[in-house]
């Protein structure tokens, strides 16, 4: 038996590879091929649309980033990965590590992919692009560094927009999962703090928060229109919401809170449903038929 998989059932018990099929590598493979695929079109050429030097919509100041591209894709890939880890080690799911993963490294690679593509496709001009430009009215061209103004070519759809909403929605979906917070016909046991259905629904919040956050940060620093911010924001939105779903169960029905329990990754390669979890030390629903019996 290979070193891992002993590793792998000493850590997380003997069943813990029960749901591993090598159909999931083929699932890799694709996410891989995504984001090979988006970084070959991000070093293709943009689409040079004209221009107007008195146009006011292109005429806005050069300002600097609020949110930081390198940190903005850190933690729309990074954050998402640790919580799935970091969770799914304690409820001793593998399962739980890897849908979470591979789920979040999709939505991320489809929503850049689709970004890219519109930006060089259609290429239009960022709210500072004349100040990118650095118009030379003897020359007839534009004199600035030729990589910011290359980069002022793509302003649509928002690429901070479409990261923040690919990661964050993802973790927002799993979150509504382990607390039924969406699936409002889901009892909660009562008389406990974490039953608070405005709580659970505020955990949902905070990672859309920052998302939406971010959209706005790029109006407000003249990076993108708002029709960019919109387009980029729902981009990743729809990613993530794809992604989610083929490894993770909808997390508004009431069919995915079995027994009340949280939500458990889609098995999807196997003849039946895995609960590859430790024992969980919480419930949902109300427990007043055992409570009864104790008594």
């Amino acid at each position: 038996m290979p070193a891992n998989r002993t590793l792998a059932k000493r850590l997380f018990g003997p069943g813990a590879l029960e749901w591993a099929d090598r159909s999931y590598a083929i699932d890799w493979g694709v996410v891989v091929a995504i984001w090979v695929l988006s970084q070959i079109v991000k070093h293709l050429p943009v689409y040079e649309r004209s221009f107007e030097l008195n146009d006011p919509l292109i005429s806005h100041p050069h300002r600097a980033d609020t949110v930081s591209s390198a940190l903005n894709s850190t933690l729309a890939l990074f954050l998402p990965v640790l919580v799935f880890a970091v969770t799914g080690f304690i409820r001793g799911s593998i399962m739980e590590i890897h849908h979470g993963a591979i789920a979040v490294c999709a939505a991320r690679g489809l929503a850049r992919l689709v970004t890219v593509s519109g930006k060089h496709a259609l290429g239009r001009l960022r709210p500072d692009f004349l100040a990118r430009c650095g118009w030379d009215e003897n020359l007839k061209l534009c004199t600035g560094k030729p990589a910011i103004i290359l980069s002022g070519r793509k302003s649509f759809p928002s690429g901070h927009s479409s990261t923040a909403f690919s990661g964050m929605t993802v973790l927002a979906l799993w979150t509504a999962g382990m607390t039924a917070a969406w699936c409002f016909s889901v009892p909660t046991p009562p008389r406990s703090m974490r039953s608070s259905r405005m709580g659970r629904l505020f955990l949902t919040l905070i990672p859309l928060s920052w998302a939406t956050f971010v959209a706005i940060s790029r109006v407000q620093d003249y990076r993108h229109h708002k029709e960019d911010v919109i387009v980029g924001s729902l981009i990743g939105t729809v990613c993530a919401t794809i992604c989610y779903l083929i490894f993770w169960p909808n997390p508004f029905s009431p069919k995915t809170f079995t027994d009340g329990c949280p939500s458990i990754p889609r098995a999807l390669y196997t003849d039946q449903s895995l609960d590859t979890r430790a024992d969980v030390s919480f419930q949902l629903t109300r427990m007043e038929e055992d409570e009864r019996e104790a008594v």
